[in-house]
């Protein structure tokens, strides 16, 4: 499965590749955003659905929790059998993103601290599904998650791009890490630690996983 996926997002690159320069660059920059992030998106949710729900809805977790593991064990098996394929596709997916935006000219430096949230909000909503999905080991919860950290992402990062500290500067010529930005960014961060903190401290507090 993780194969077909790294497929596609070469296979994204490639048609990213061949059609720059042949439509106007705000379409290329709309198709290529999206291109680019839905075999990876894609990756991240279709694999924890399969190693955190159905795994507890095939029964397979009876067996597993019969052998010698520890609850601490058993959670951090999870997080690390999802968070390295996400993160090694979120790298790849965004470090192509920062070159055609900006290695090519796309969009001035000004944008790169609101390019940086957008692929850390990225970062941040998968994290939140993850541990949703964990936690809740339910299909139904899963999928209001996806829906609710999806929409809510897209709605955050436009009222962040209408902030006047971001907005007076996105265009610029320059880099400008202001306070703001900064500070946006920070949270981001933070979100994504006490998450996955969290996840381990709710995991370890439970006494039933079957």
């Amino acid at each position: 499965m993780i194969s077909i996926f790294c497929l596609m997002s070469l296979l994204a690159i490639a048609g990213l590749s061949l059609i720059y320069g042949h439509i106007p660059n705000f379409v290329f920059m709309n198709v290529g955003f999206t291109i680019l992030i839905v075999p990876t998106a894609a990756c991240g949710i279709a694999l924890l659905i399969q190693t955190n729900v159905f795994e507890k809805e095939k029964s397979t977790q009876v067996f597993i929790m019969s052998l010698p593991i520890t609850v601490k064990e058993f959670t951090l098996a999870k997080l690390l059998v999802n968070l390295p394929v996400f993160g090694a596709l979120w790298i790849v997916t965004a470090g192509v993103a920062f070159y055609f935006t900006f290695g090519l000219g796309l969009l001035p430096l000004g944008a790169v601290p609101f390019i940086t949230m957008i692929f850390l909000g990225i970062f941040a909503a998968y994290s939140c599904i993850l541990s949703i999905s964990l936690v809740s080991q339910s299909l139904s919860t899963t999928i209001w998650g996806i829906m609710f950290f999806e929409a809510g992402t897209s709605a955050y990062l436009w009222i962040v791009a209408f902030l006047d500290p971001i907005k007076n500067t996105i265009y610029g010529p320059n880099t400008v890490w202001n306070s703001t930005a900064i500070t946006i960014v920070a949270i981001q961060v933070l979100v994504i630690v006490f998450v996955l903190v969290g996840t381990i401290f709710i995991q370890n507090k439970k006494r039933d996983f079957i």
